[in-house]
């Protein structure tokens, strides 16, 4: 009963358009009230607030959120795009999967799946429509290469659930990156069919001149996410200290490569950091309040019970699980998801000893297909914002991708060397 009372009140708030933080917030202080909790108790609440915030591994997300900012400026996703183009798009598909292809780099760069639609988007559609490539299809296109933004390393949604799951965080972006990679290249397949059947138009052949040339503006791009990755698994750094090496290196590209980032940039780009950061840690901030309400309620363990009593077999278990996501994903944002349901289906992973690290790149899928699925899908906005192009034309387009997503977080359940295999290879 307290449980379908905590969803039910922050499905209603959320339909009246009240933020997610003030929701969970609201949510949480009533249900502990409903539950007999002490009102007394209550100015405990910023301290728990305080305390979700305050772990070493969140302070790498507004560094994320400035390096994204500064790449969206600086002119990193126009390089990208490029050398994507001359090696691709004389193929079928060529342009697409040059975007699809531009947005994996991106996502191992920014983490952020709205900062990989957008950079890369503002870009290719233009050149893809000129092609002849039909708009809405290029605009799912690009919003499914954006939704990799959450699965490859850096991933801000797997820093939150080592944070909330007290899980190595190498560990989980080693996890995560043969899945991104994988799901990438499905959907290169995937894009190339569609353009086959639909005769979308090949641009010329590239010369090798001018793949060399391209090559040599993007290399400097290129490295990012070597430098990101590679010293977070070398041992040199920390991935807070990964993201300000990151987000350095990324300015002086800005200031000095590509010479598109200038001073008079820099405070609307620290503002808006400010202003992202302050959204994302409000809700993390609102969430260890959440997290008090749960465990003050039992419903973890009320569920568990319900579950190992109900089902025997985690392979079901793990359906539901996925089913659950992709649905709350069709309505609610995904580090409000992330949220409320690590603290319920991690225990309930762990009572039937299934690895926690596996689990969190199976959501980290699931809850990306939500960027996907309309009404609430951030990158068919962000994709629409940009170009114009209706939403519901845009979401109807990604079908096959949002399929491709739902199987790949399936195979991601049930094959354990999907995820664990490069986990294995990295120290905590």
């Amino acid at each position: 009963m307290v449980m379908f009372a905590i969803f039910a009140g922050v499905l209603v708030l959320l339909l009246l358009g009240v933020t997610t933080a003030v929701t969970m917030g609201f949510a949480s202080i009533a249900t502990y009230l409903m539950a007999g909790g002490d009102a007394a108790r209550l100015f405990l609440v910023p301290q728990r607030m305080f305390a979700q915030v305050s772990g070493i591994t969140l302070m790498s997300i507004p560094f994320f959120l400035l390096m994204g900012n500064l790449m969206s400026v600086g002119g990193i996703s126009r390089s990208l795009f490029g050398f994507g183009r001359v090696c691709l798009g004389h193929l079928s598909g060529g342009l697409s999967n040059a975007a699809i292809v531009a947005c994996i780099v991106m996502a191992a760069m920014s983490g952020s799946a709205a900062a990989c639609a957008a950079g890369i988007g503002m870009i290719a559609i233009a050149e893809m429509t000129r092609s002849g490539y039909d708009r809405a299809f290029s605009c799912a296109t690009i919003a499914a290469g954006g939704a990799l933004g959450p699965i490859i390393p850096p991933s801000i949604t797997l820093i939150l659930y080592a944070g909330l799951t007290q899980t190595s965080v190498n560990a989980l972006f080693a996890a995560g990156a043969l899945p991104g990679v994988l799901l990438g290249l499905a959907f290169m397949v995937w894009s190339s069919y569609v353009c086959h059947k639909r005769g979308f138009a090949k641009t010329p052949r590239a010369t090798a001149s001018e793949r060399w040339q391209a090559f040599k503006d993007a290399f400097w791009s290129l490295l990012t996410p070597v430098i990101v990755i590679g010293g977070m698994f070398a041992g040199l750094f920390t991935a807070t200290e990964a993201a300000a090496v990151a987000s350095f290196y990324v300015a002086v590209l800005g200031f000095f490569v590509t010479k598109t980032l200038h001073l008079k940039d820099i405070p609307e780009i620290l503002w808006n950091t400010v202003e992202q950061t302050a959204k994302v840690m409000f809700v993390i901030a609102t969430a260890g309040f959440f997290q008090y309400v749960l465990l003050y309620t039992r419903i973890p363990q009320q569920t568990i019970a319900f579950v190992s009593g109900t089902f025997t077999s985690m392979a079901l278990v793990l359906l539901i699980i996925i089913a659950i996501l992709v649905i709350m994903g069709c309505f609610m944002e995904g580090t409000a998801i992330l949220l409320i349901t690590v603290p319920i289906f991690v225990p309930i992973a762990k009572s039937f000893g299934y690895d926690i690290i596996q689990l969190g790149i199976v959501m980290c899928i699931a809850l990306a297909v939500g960027v996907l699925t309309p009404p609430v899908g951030l990158n068919l906005y962000v994709m629409a914002s940009i170009t114009g192009e209706k939403v519901m034309a845009i979401a109807k387009e990604s079908v096959g991708y949002v399929l491709i997503m739902i199987a790949m977080a399936a195979a991601t359940a049930f094959i354990p060397e999907l995820s664990l295999l490069m986990a294995g290879w990295v120290q905590p």
